[in-house]
């Protein structure tokens, strides 16, 4: 049987979340760089966070077409989305209090420019992290 022919939904969700989370990053690094964000920094926990959730995903997903469906396993689907979920959560903590005084005192062009990148950064996240949520309840690997 081929490769793609052994893949179940589970492959699918969890290689969708980590491509989800490396936009997330590239996205929160490009944000980091805006005229209006440039002095908050990059803050090393988002990126580490995401960067591991990756990297757990990755393990996953190679792991799971060497053991199959071990129960093992879902320790990792588990790892992969708590992980997301504080890239998140901190990402979103570092944003608020911006996002809602250039939604409402600073509304120009250039501030919501910047804004764009934040908002499109934590959408990318969310959804990685809904997707690796998803994931757990699926097979990787045909039976």
């Amino acid at each position: 049987m081929g490769f793609i022919k052994k893949q179940s939904a589970g492959f699918y969700l969890t290689a969708l979340s980590a491509v989800l989370a490396v936009a997330g990053i590239a996205f929160y690094l490009v944000n980091c760089k805006t005229a209006y964000f440039a002095n908050f920094g990059v803050n090393a926990v988002v990126v580490a966070c995401a960067v591991l959730a990756v990297a757990v995903q990755i393990a996953l997903i190679a792991a799971s077409q060497v053991m199959g469906g071990k129960k093992a396993l879902d320790v990792l689907f588990i790892a992969a989305a708590v992980l997301l979920a504080v890239a998140f959560v901190t990402f979103v903590g570092a944003r608020v209090a911006s996002i809602a005084t250039i939604m409402t005192f600073e509304n120009n062009a250039s501030t919501m420019a910047d804004l764009t990148s934040a908002l499109v950064g934590l959408v990318c996240m969310v959804l990685a992290m809904v997707a690796s949520i998803a994931a757990s309840f699926c097979k990787v690997v045909k039976s």
